[in-house]
């Protein structure tokens, strides 16, 4: 029994070395990486905030232009498994190059948009494009940062994925009036432009897999059933579950759903191997995330009413009480990824979880009281459950996982992430309607309880499967006794 335990002992000591020394690539791999998922995340919150002054601008309405955000959000969720998946076997370092390419020239077309049509187009286009940047970056940092330390790596991923939406709140304004709208898509366009020359420069490729067909069927099959199921929720909340076009939509994704699984289970080199979904540590951490995201969301929309509707609060001091909530989850996500590193998955999940429940509480009660101190504590605490949860989240899922499929495993990580964060906008609107009381609010933020709830059952499942894994099975002697 000794000789294994001494040679663990020398492989992680060598690891440990090998880290150490390579210290100088990790730190600029972290910068070039963050360079441009901020420019990302704040042009996507700018962009969020001028809906008034870009639809003015295109003599069209903040309805039809808020595709502009829910299309991005559709690309990246239909495509980031793809994304991921592409990077597994042609290079994560590729993938991310081509990724961020694509966003420098979207970016400058979404500037040179004649209409709302050619916006959302482009806008689509953005997204199918940060499918890319998105699950290879977080791989090239995983692999950079090494098995023990992936957590502390998406920690700082994520504190760059979630301060940029905070810069995006503060300055966007600012920048709008001073630039224009179309003034910010050329300055993002040269943000990216310079992490593209960095990245180029930097970045080392991943370990290359031997050369294997891409699944197309199951990549087209998995794409169409993620499409489908969100434009059920999509269509379903807007017109009621009895309109024809949700039994189409739902039937369409049964049908991919459906080819997906046939091909998984016959391809040779499938997009992603159908027993993952079996073990728990891959698919309770997967829900646990997407329904978080579900409360955490809807209350973000939520919020910003609550305060100009209920408290009479104008533009300026609701931006500046949001911004709360991305800023304290940016300041948590380097812990989170600090304790997740220091004591393992399950404790972080199970305490972002109960936080987004406590948040919900706090939401309700700021509603019905009309207490700003409760609603504040509320978006504190939701910032704080996403820092503190996403890295556990993330982690354990590509533990999970074969080395070779780290990349389509993070890129369905960020899909279900997306699915629960478009649902929750939509289905939490939804509930609250229009002209709504505080008693409307103080229920829709308690129906959003109920979904982070199940977060937390998710979370338990999760935690007590990855204890088990690292509980040591009992010497023979030991099992006799």
């Amino acid at each position: 029994m000794t000789k294994p335990v001494a040679h663990d002992q020398a492989a992680e000591e060598a690891a440990a070395a090998e880290f150490d020394s390579d210290s100088s690539y990790r730190k600029k791999l972290l910068g070039t990486v963050m360079l441009a998922v901020m420019g990302f995340g704040s042009l996507m919150t700018i962009v969020t905030v001028s809906l008034a002054i870009i639809a003015e601008d295109l003599g069209t309405s903040r309805t039809t232009l808020g595709w502009i955000v829910t299309g991005l959000m559709l690309g990246m969720a239909v495509f980031t498994p793809l994304g991921g998946k592409l990077g597994d076997i042609k290079g994560h370092r590729k993938m991310f190059l081509l990724g961020l390419a694509g966003c420098i020239v979207t970016t400058g077309l979404c500037a040179l948009s004649w209409n709302a049509a050619s916006l959302i187009a482009f806008r689509v286009m953005f997204g199918v494009c940060g499918a890319l940047v998105q699950p290879n970056g977080m791989a090239l940092m995983m692999a950079a940062y090494g098995l023990k330390r992936r957590a502390t790596a998406m920690g700082w991923f994520q504190f760059a994925t979630t301060g940029a939406p905070t810069i995006g709140l503060v300055l966007g304004g600012p920048m709008v009036g001073v630039v224009g709208w179309r003034g910010i898509f050329w300055f993002f366009a040269a943000v990216s432009l310079v992490a593209w020359l960095l990245a180029a420069r930097v970045l080392r490729e991943s370990e290359l897999r031997a050369k294997v067909p891409l699944d197309i069927v199951g990549s087209l099959s998995l794409a169409g059933t993620i499409l489908c199921t969100l434009l059920v929720v999509s269509v379903a909340v807007r017109s009621g579950v009895l309109d024809m076009r949700v039994g189409a939509l739902a039937l369409a994704a049964l049908v991919a759903l459906a080819v997906f699984l046939r091909t998984e289970k016959r391809h040779p080199y499938p997009l992603l191997r159908l027993e993952y979904f079996r073990r728990p540590t891959f698919t309770a951490p997967l829900l646990a995330n997407s329904f978080n995201q579900f409360a955490y969301m809807g209350g973000f929309v939520l919020t910003p009413l609550l305060f100009a509707d209920r408290f009479g609060y104008g533009v300026g001091l609701v931006a500046v009480l949001m911004a709360a909530r991305p800023g304290v989850f940016a300041a948590c996500s380097p812990f989170g990824g600090l304790i997740t590193t220091k004591i393992g998955e399950g404790i972080p999940m199970l305490a972002a979880s109960s936080m987004m429940i406590a948040s919900m509480v706090a939401f309700a009660l700021g509603a019905q009281t009309q207490v700003v101190v409760l609603v504040v504590l509320g978006l504190v605490l939701s910032g704080a459950s996403a820092g503190i949860g996403t890295p556990a989240y993330t982690t354990l899922v590509a533990g999970s996982v074969d080395s070779d499929d780290i990349g389509v495993a993070t890129g369905m990580n960020q899909t279900m992430l997306f699915v629960g964060i478009v649902s929750g906008i939509q289905i939490m609107l939804v509930v609250l309607g229009d002209a709504a009381s505080a008693g409307r609010f103080a229920g829709t933020f308690m129906f959003g309880a109920v979904f982070a709830l199940l977060g937390l059952t998710f979370s338990s499942v999760a935690a007590v499967s990855r204890s088990r894994q690292r509980r040591p099975a009992l010497a023979p002697s030991e099992v006799d006794r």
